[in-house]
């Protein structure tokens, strides 16, 4: 048997290798994400080059060592909570409770149904033109916006200011003839039907900013405004307005114009009473007040913007929701309001 002194030395020097040992797996770490980041520029993340990819890392270790002795002890050390990897775990349950005819907060929600629940909670909404027509049939008028009726992350949404004037959301890309844009909607071949709604405007006569709130069944996490011009500018706050210092670091960065208490106040009303632990809730800030947007369960643009203590943050509210709604549920919560608009 060592005496002390030789099992304090060897339990010394196991300590510093496993020290280089995890600079080494987190190295590697690195490593594998630059190179499936590559793979997803160069292919695209639907890609099956991607997939394969992935399949290859998911391999490194396996599911099936974890065992419960090696878990119990990890569930006594400070949690360890993302937002990201909430989002990815509730997207995979969500995709269970869909192949069983259970559909909560789907990707592709009806915008127009979206304004008809948010109106029902008394929240204002854009004026909508026209719903569910044909791309042909468009008419095509001053200060709208046009977009999908089924879509999500601003996909094929433009501002249509008029015939000279007309801006994709999500590239800011202009076209300056109607001829180019209908051209341009011809060569995209989407599918599905369209709507157009009144074009929200700030007091310069430009498009209001989007104010995105990150509720967490009826708990505000963050909330991101966004100031369209040649690029996508945006500003991060607390619930209070406070300015988040430490997503300073996304660019491109404006110094944003804040937000008033009644969108965030609209937002937990909305997010109370939705079956979701999370939806990303977007407003216009509009001269005369807030103007829901669209419900977003996913957000794909600002995923991987998150600084490691707001995904930290945001991770320990997706968390604490899914909690109190589980709650909720067990003591008789119907969400009545919520059906009546959304076939489950």
């Amino acid at each position: 048997m060592p005496d002390s002194t030789t099992q304090s030395k060897i339990y010394n020097n196991t300590l510093a290798q496993l020290k280089i040992n995890i600079k080494q797996l987190d190295n590697n770490q690195q490593s594998i994400r630059l190179m499936l980041n590559n793979i997803a520029f160069q292919y695209g993340y639907n890609s099956q080059e991607y997939v394969e990819a992935l399949e290859l890392v998911y391999k490194v270790i396996p599911s099936k060592e974890i065992r419960q002795t090696y878990i119990a002890p990890y569930m006594s050390l400070p949690s360890s909570y993302s937002h990201v990897a909430k989002q990815i775990e509730y997207m995979r349950f969500k995709q269970h409770l869909s192949a069983i005819d259970c559909n909560i907060s789907p990707w592709n929600n009806n915008k127009k149904t979206d304004q008809e629940f948010a109106q029902s909670l008394d929240i204002p909404t854009p004026q909508l033109i026209q719903s569910e027509c044909k791309f042909e049939n468009i008419e095509f008028t001053e200060s709208i916006v046009i977009k999908p009726s089924f879509d999500s992350s601003s996909r094929n949404v433009f501002f249509y200011f008029n015939s000279e004037n007309i801006v994709e959301v999500k590239t800011n890309d202009t076209f300056t003839s109607l001829e180019a844009f209908k051209a341009e909607i011809a060569r995209r071949k989407i599918q599905g039907s369209w709507q157009t709604e009144t074009l929200i405007l700030n007091r310069d006569g430009k498009a209001a900013h989007d104010i995105k709130v990150y509720a967490y069944y009826g708990e505000i996490g963050a909330v991101l405004e966004i100031k369209r011009a040649d690029k996508a500018y945006q500003c991060w706050y607390n619930e209070k307005g406070d300015i988040l210092e430490s997503e300073r670091r996304s660019q491109p960065w404006f110094e944003g114009t804040g937000f008033e208490s009644q969108v965030i106040e609209y937002a937990k009303k909305i997010s109370l009473n939705i079956p979701a632990p999370f939806m990303r809730i977007d407003f216009y800030k509009g001269v005369d007040g807030y103007y829901l947007g669209e419900l977003t369960p996913h957000p794909g643009r600002y995923f991987p913007e998150y600084s490691p203590e707001l995904d930290k943050q945001l991770g320990q509210l997706f968390s604490e929701a899914e909690a109190r709604l589980f709650q909720d549920l067990l003591k008789g919560s119907i969400f009545s309001n919520y059906l009546r608009f959304y076939q489950v």
